[in-house]
């Protein structure tokens, strides 16, 4: 259909249909007669087939992975090895070892298996070719094919897998002999066993190979290295002293000179503090001082002196004070006071010879600490260079231990033969009782389930696509008109009056209307058109309001999300669907910016589409040109998948050319000129498809105008 076409769609009353599951049922049972029987021969023939299939049983051997060593065996410097061998990739690598073609191929040579025809039994191609070489027609089989071929069949019989969760490794060997499947699965895991221990040996030997040759190419460096100290420390004179041996020579000298310079500054400190203590004592005439009473002669002088003062006090009470011999006595006094105070005098002098002594060797010292001092200087630089060396000796004789310590541990497992897999196995494989295919009784229930839906399927398409089961529906019932409630309460501010969730349809369109206008219903959905124009072929068409009001609900009621702009000055969309008595609030208030998008749309009464009345405004003419009323459009074209506008002809016209179609609403009694004059002004407007609706008049008993599409 071109752009500018327009279509007339006939008006019609389609004829709806169910399903019967009475008479679906009634087939189905009818069928049972000859579906049982077909089900049971077919659940025996399987069941005998399977009889015919080669049992396999299948054996499983399982293995824990972990270390191997004890706690008194183990090697000193395996932590980080343990770690990667527990963790799940190292538990996959096992499981990889376990399947490789090594461990195959040495179960294999060891059971000799290549001579069991179960793996070795030769395809078709290689029948057909030892065929034509009898003939010289080809050349003998392979050998190496052979191989391979016995090698691949016990792959696919082999299956290693680990246990989630835990180090446990399951190896499953499925074969035709239940003892020979159990035997290869012991087999493999022994083989396995056998491959980690006979890897390990190989490492430690490979290991104490190279840790050999390393230890000589040590102990010649160590040795070197040790030399180069001591040459270093002889060529230098930096040997070593002091109790622990940790100093050099200088610096023990110079250590030695500061303790004694240090003890003789202070014994010189302490003379002369004595010998200031006994001047000042003998200008004061106060000998009573420790450093004069430590001298033995003084004592013994004290002591007389003390004897002879008390033979005068006890002479003076009889002899008198001018007595000659108390004379005599006074003078041994005053002579035993000059022999104090020459004593006194005696012991300033040698303290003052010990400050001069003590000057003089500190005055030595000081002198043998800078020679020293200049000494250590020296040295210093050529320890620096000794200590590198030792650091090099040093870091080389750890070396040489710690390889010495790991050699001793490989050549005690080697030549012990101590050595442990990483692996043990936990169940060994028993000979199996039941095979594990074909499980007959399981995969006959299956096979019989299958089939018994496969024939209830077949039995219900051939109903349904012979129309037997499908039974036609009468028209709906016009359903009595109901008042609607009014809302209790009332509408102020930003409040808006909310309809019922679940609207009764009107009574006027509960069956002809929507068979009336499926047509035109179901070419919008065809066209997917968004935007739709209501536009009558002339001023005052009877049933426009009713029309732009049904398609909204017809759309609205197949799931659409609809909403019905109403531009028309009397608001018969607004009163149609929300049943106000009083104007509401609508596009004249949203387009003037007085009310929002919240406060202009509302429910309508019987159907989930929404309802944008005229409004309570007025509108400037040439308002549909507008960047606002573009920009509204848009809006609930985000909104909407269909935005119905009912307008009248001047409105329409420069609305048709944005629509996706425009709807003209026509009267049965409209002349084809009126309606071809109106198709060529709205085809003239814009590219949108042009649907023709005719607006029957009412019949006797309806509420209202019925609707037709033509």
């Amino acid at each position: 259909m071109s752009e500018n076409s327009v279509s007339r769609i006939d008006a019609g009353r389609a004829e709806d249909v169910e399903l019967d599951t009475r008479l679906l049922f009634r087939a189905l049972l009818r069928s049972l007669r000859y579906l049982v029987p077909l089900i049971v021969l077919a659940a025996l023939a399987v069941f005998i087939g399977l009889g015919f299939l080669t049992p396999r049983y299948t054996s499983q051997s399982m293995v824990l992975i972990e270390p191997g060593e004890s706690q008194l065996t183990q090697a000193t410097s395996g932590s980080d090895e343990v770690r990667s061998l527990l963790d799940s990739e190292g538990v996959a690598s096992q499981v990889q070892l376990i399947a490789s073609r090594d461990i195959v191929a040495n179960v294999v040579e060891s059971l000799n298996l290549s001579a069991l025809p179960e793996f070795d039994r030769p395809t078709f191609a290689e029948r057909i070719q030892a065929f034509l070489a009898r003939f010289g027609l080809g050349g003998a089989t392979n050998p190496a094919t052979t191989e391979e071929r016995v090698l691949q069949r016990f792959s696919d019989a082999l299956q290693v897998y680990s246990v989630d969760k835990t180090r446990v490794i399951t190896i499953a060997f499925s074969s035709s002999d239940p003892a020979l499947s159990a035997r290869v699965a012991n087999a493999v895991a022994d083989a396995y066993l056998a491959l980690d221990r006979e890897a390990k040996r190989k490492t430690t030997a490979d290991a104490s190979r190279w840790l050999e040759t390393q230890i000589d190419d040590l102990r010649l460096r160590v040795s070197e290295s040790e030399a180069k100290v001591e040459s270093f420390r002889a060529e230098h004179g930096l040997f070593m002293g002091g109790q622990n041996g940790t100093q050099s020579l200088p610096q023990q000298r110079l250590d030695d000179l500061n303790a004694e310079f240090a003890r003789l500054e202070a014994a010189r400190a302490s003379a002369d503090a004595n010998a200031a203590a006994i001047r000042n004592g003998l200008r004061a005439g106060n000998l009573d001082l420790p450093e004069v009473l430590d001298s033995a002669l003084i004592q013994r002088l004290r002591e007389q002196q003390v004897a002879l003062r008390a033979q005068i006090a006890q002479l003076s009470a009889t002899l008198g004070g001018n007595h000659p011999r108390i004379r005599e006595l006074n003078a041994q006094l005053g002579d035993l006071d000059t022999q104090i105070r020459r004593e006194a005098e005696r012991v300033l002098k040698s303290f003052e010879g010990q400050v001069d002594t003590a000057k003089a060797r500190e005055n030595e010292i000081l002198a043998d600490l800078k020679r020293t001092q200049s000494q250590t200087a020296q040295s210093n630089d050529a320890e620096v260079q000794l200590r590198a060396l030792q650091r090099e000796a040093t870091s080389q004789r750890d070396l040489l231990e710690s390889y010495l310590r790991r050699y001793r541990e490989a050549t005690s497992r080697q030549d012990g033969d101590y050595v442990q897999a990483d692996a043990r196995v936990i169940s060994r494989a028993a000979v199996p009782i039941e095979p594990s295919f074909p499980r007959k009784v399981p995969m006959t229930a299956a096979v019989t389930v299958a089939l018994l839906l496969l024939s209830i399927t077949f039995v219900v398409l051939r109903e349904l696509m012979s129309g037997r089961a499908l039974r036609p529906i009468g028209p709906v019932s016009v359903v009595p008109p109901t008042r609607p409630e009014s809302s209790a309460w009332a509408e102020g501010g930003d409040v808006v009056r909310l309809m019922p969730a679940e609207p009764t349809p009107p009574p006027s369109m509960a069956s002809e209307v929507p068979d009336r206008l499926r047509p035109l219903i179901d070419r919008l959905g065809e066209i997917e058109a968004r935007r739709i124009v209501v536009c009558p072929a002339e001023v005052g068409t009877a049933g426009r309001p009713l029309a732009a009001v049904t398609l909204a609900r017809q759309l609205s009621r197949r799931g659409r999300r609809v909403v019905l702009l109403d531009l028309h000055d009397d608001g018969a969309d607004g009163a149609a669907m929300a049943g106000e008595d009083e104007k509401l609030p609508g596009y004249a208030e949203l387009f003037g910016g007085s009310a929002t998008f919240a406060q202009t749309i509302f429910r309508d009464r019987y159907s989930r589409a929404h309802i944008i009345p005229r409004g309570r405004g007025t509108l400037a003419e040439g308002y549909a040109a507008t960047a606002r009323f573009g920009t509204i459009l848009d809006a609930l074209d985000h909104t909407y998948e269909h935005v119905v506008i009912d307008t009248d002809g001047a409105c329409g016209d420069k609305l048709a050319g944005e629509a996706a179609a425009v709807v003209l609403v026509v009267e049965e009694t409209t002349s084809e000129k009126v309606r071809a004059e109106a198709i060529e002004r709205f085809r003239a407007a814009g590219k949108a498809e042009i649907l023709v609706l005719v607006a029957k008049a009412e019949a006797p008993g309806e509420t209202g105008p019925s609707a037709a599409v033509a």
